[in-house]
């Protein structure tokens, strides 16, 4: 890219963004598309993306600039997906192993321990386990907005930005998303 005000200007936005950037796409990246690529490729090729779409990172100035720039991420990420793994080439998804489905669990599960301190390996374990459960009794939208928050670290109203709501509504949909899954958490285990 060539030293552009805009190219300058995105240099300059992109790292105030790029720690967050990295852990959307390390949290996202599939296992089999991560045997092919690192997330640092999938950050640089993300960079790329939003040289060549610089005028929709400056319309709109209401809409957070990350949430903009994580909208380029996510398709950068199905772009490469398709690239790689819809792609005539050696089958990547028979490269994956049984425990590579990690990455969201590993994130989840890091959630479950957030829940108490662990006092021994098998305590942490069970609370993963639940956490699990728990999880998978909740619906998508829920696991959805709880993710934005607390993986991805957004606030309310890039969450709002994200789903396309009022910050309110956004604000509302979490806390009772993690009042349900507290509730689930107590029905688990009572003395939790």
């Amino acid at each position: 890219m060539r030293d552009t005000p805009g190219n300058l200007w995105l240099a300059e936005v992109w790292q105030e963004h790029r720690e967050r950037l990295l852990r959307l796409l390390a949290l996202r990246m599939p296992a089999a598309l991560q045997r092919r690529l690192s997330a640092e490729d999938l950050l640089q090729e993300t960079y790329l993306a939003c040289g060549r779409r610089l005028e929709f990172l400056q319309a709109q100035p209401e809409v957070p600039l990350y949430v903009k720039l994580r909208r380029i991420a996510l398709q950068t990420l199905t772009d490469q997906e398709r690239h790689h793994l819809a792609a005539a080439k050696r089958d990547a998804m028979r490269e994956q192993s049984p425990e590579d489905d990690a990455s969201v669990a590993d994130a989840w599960a890091h959630f479950a321990d957030t829940i108490s301190s662990p006092r021994t390996h098998l305590e942490r374990l069970e609370r993963q386990a639940m956490a699990r459960r728990v999880l998978s009794r909740l619906s998508a939208n829920d696991r959805e907005i709880l993710e934005l928050r607390h993986f991805e670290e957004l606030g309310n109203a890039e969450c709002a930005a994200v789903l396309g709501i009022e910050p309110k509504a956004a604000s509302i949909r979490y806390v009772r998303a993690l009042r349900k899954f507290q509730e689930l958490v107590y029905q688990e285990n009572p003395y939790a």
